[in-house]
């Protein structure tokens, strides 16, 4: 979400939170949150799932997910254009600006399936059952919903809540866990706060705390949070690696993956992405672990804030309804899908005289003995636990406006194949000395498995 400073130095919300009160939507959530006021070793690694509970299907399988936050709005709700939105390589989509009735969420569940989409349903009986049903009735309650869109192949979880008050993570949990109960392969959707947010938003002292007591108090299967990072006219907002590295250190200490929103929609103080922004959003959060990528905004919402996302006001297609497509479906459908099972190991920044907040700075190891040239980011991935031959380098551009031309030097021993999307194959990559090549387009990012001679 976009947050904007006051005069009290602290944030107040314009994207995000802002859209949910320009539409009325979330009402009773957002009123009850008003009464509220470096390097991991396989060990440090936790479980999938802590809880040996099954995992959601958006969780579980090959498809890296890619969803998007504002899908066509209600007077749009047509097949073609359901099928557009899975043109553009989108895996599934959630909403809180349409109606939240069961009629109309299991209108968009009818075409979402003939389109090919899952669709995260947002029922108004959920959102407001904080408020309008005690506790000790909301079992009941979920079960009645649940019951109502058990029979729809698209439905793959609830809409519960936006960027929440770590004061309801307690109720979250509940709500969470009757969903599980119910229907245990659908996901309790939850998306977390930015970095950006102030103490009393976050309803905790630090970003950190607010992280410890959401995985603690809501015992969630996965973390979603957002951050937009492209500000206008060409910066980056100065805590993005901040940011990055605690969700990134959190997910590694829990075992809980984590999605990320990357901005799509030039509004207040965020520029109009370029393909590069796009790329380079996508890339750097792959880097630092992402398992899955969202969208804010698809549709340009309605207001005057918003000026273009990927489909117009209008309805029509802009430059960035094609970027997307071009990266959904051969870059995260392919390198994301490549990355999905692997866990984040290192992640440095190489050649970068200053490094941004949060960041690590590149350190000579067995595999990567050493980085020359343009700025980049290193990250190593590996599969499973325990000693093996190979590890994954996916090296990422540093900045989304300069090309980077770059070397690393292996480690004694190492070599390197090389991943092409298109074919989904490795092939090897001719070094001299022991020096790996590497230039990359503007917010480009490339793939390497790197194998150790024993």
């Amino acid at each position: 979400m976009t947050l904007e400073p006051t005069e009290a130095g602290g944030w107040d919300a314009l994207s995000r939170r802002r859209l949910l009160q320009l539409t009325g939507a979330g009402a009773g959530a957002m009123a009850l949150g008003s009464l509220t006021a470096g390097t991991a070793s396989a060990e440090e690694a936790g479980t999938a799932d802590r809880a040996g509970r099954p995992r959601p299907e958006l969780l579980n399988g090959s498809t890296f997910p890619v969803g998007l936050w504002v899908p066509p709005p209600a007077e749009q709700t047509t097949l073609a254009r359901y099928r557009e939105v899975t043109d553009a390589g989108f895996t599934f989509a959630t909403s809180v600006e349409q109606p939240q009735t069961v009629e109309f969420q299991r209108q968009v569940l009818r075409l979402a399936e003939q389109a090919g989409l899952k669709w995260i349903a947002t029922d108004e009986r959920l959102v407001n059952i904080y408020n309008q049903q005690p506790p000790e009735q909301w079992g009941r309650v979920v079960e009645s919903v649940v019951a109502d869109y058990r029979r729809y192949p698209a439905w793959a979880g609830f809409y519960l809540w936006d960027e929440p008050n770590a004061g309801v993570f307690t109720n979250i949990g509940k709500v969470a866990a009757q969903i599980r109960r119910a229907a245990p392969t659908k996901l309790p959707y939850v998306n977390l706060f930015p970095t950006y947010a102030n103490a009393q938003q976050l309803g905790a002292p630090t970003y950190e705390a607010y992280l410890d007591r959401y995985v603690d108090e809501a015992n969630p299967e996965y973390m979603s949070y957002d951050h937009y990072s492209v500000l206008k006219p060409d910066g980056v907002t100065p805590d993005f690696f901040i940011n990055l590295a605690a969700v990134r250190n959190k997910s590694l200490a829990t075992g809980l993956p984590t999605w990320a929103f990357i901005l799509s929609c030039e509004h207040n103080r965020y520029r109009l992405p370029s393909e590069a922004d796009l790329y380079w959003q996508i890339n750097v959060n792959l880097a630092y672990g992402a398992k899955g990528i969202q969208y804010f905004t698809y549709w340009t919402p309605k207001y005057d804030e918003y000026i273009e996302a990927l489909i117009s006001k209008a309805g029509e297609r802009t430059p960035l309804y094609y970027w997307a497509q071009k990266i959904n479906r051969t870059h995260l459908a392919t390198v994301g899908a490549e990355l999905l099972s692997l866990v984040s190991e290192t992640v440095t920044h190489a050649n970068e005289p200053n490094l941004p907040a949060g960041a690590a700075g590149f350190t000579a190891d067995a595999w990567t003995a050493g980085a020359q040239g343009s700025a980049v980011i290193v990250s190593r991935f590996r599969a499973g636990h325990g000693n093996q031959p190979h590890r994954w380098l996916l090296v990422t551009n540093g900045s989304s406006s300069a090309t980077a031309t770059s070397s690393l030097t292996l480690g004694a021993g190492v070599r390197a194949d090389e991943f092409r999307p298109t074919s989904r194959e490795y092939t090897p990559v001719r070094t001299s000395g022991g020096v790996l090549p590497v230039q990359l387009a503007p917010g480009m990012a490339r793939l390497f498995r790197l194998t150790k001679a024993h």
